[in-house]
């Protein structure tokens, strides 16, 4: 059984993640500049100072797996056209963002947790997608997501 506190460090470490997507998202509607924000999510939520990390993004279809900084950025903003399908997932009309764990297993201090997350927009639409997220400790603490793959539901 996982314990309370790596329970802890995987709930803060999402919720870090869909603050920082809803901040991009606000501040994009307002036109300040993003940089530093993509900065944070890239360098402080995921693991790009420490590790490679592997993403396959909900809504990609012909870019299916990323790898690059730059993949990253073109999934969640769609402006720097590194794949050409992106439309930019952090700049949708999102309001909120949870987080539904299935599990949470950890091995030689990696964890993964996987279940579902529920996006919902500003006209209160739910968009439901299941996830599978993978960390690394970098310090006691603090948590850096190293694997990210998320998709719709099956829906056949």
């Amino acid at each position: 059984m996982i314990s309370k506190e790596i329970e802890n460090l995987v709930n803060t470490t999402q919720k870090k993640w869909a603050n920082k997507i809803l901040e991009i998202g606000k501040e994009f509607k307002k036109g300040v500049n993003l940089d530093n924000l993509v900065f944070d999510l890239l360098h402080n939520i995921y693991a790009f100072d420490h590790c490679k990390v592997l993403f396959k993004p909900t809504l990609a279809k012909y870019d299916q797996f990323r790898s690059t900084k730059e993949e990253f950025i073109s999934y969640f903003l769609g402006q720097n056209k590194v794949c050409k399908e992106d439309k930019g997932f952090a700049i949708k009309n999102w309001k909120s963002i949870n987080f539904e764990n299935y599990k949470i297993i950890e091995f030689n201090n990696y964890l993964i947790s996987m279940g579902n997350y529920h996006f919902i927009d500003d006209k209160n639409k739910s968009l439901k997608v299941e996830y599978t997220f993978g960390f690394i400790k970098i310090k006691n603490n603090e948590l850096r997501i190293n694997l990210h793959h998320s998709s719709l539901p099956y829906d056949g």
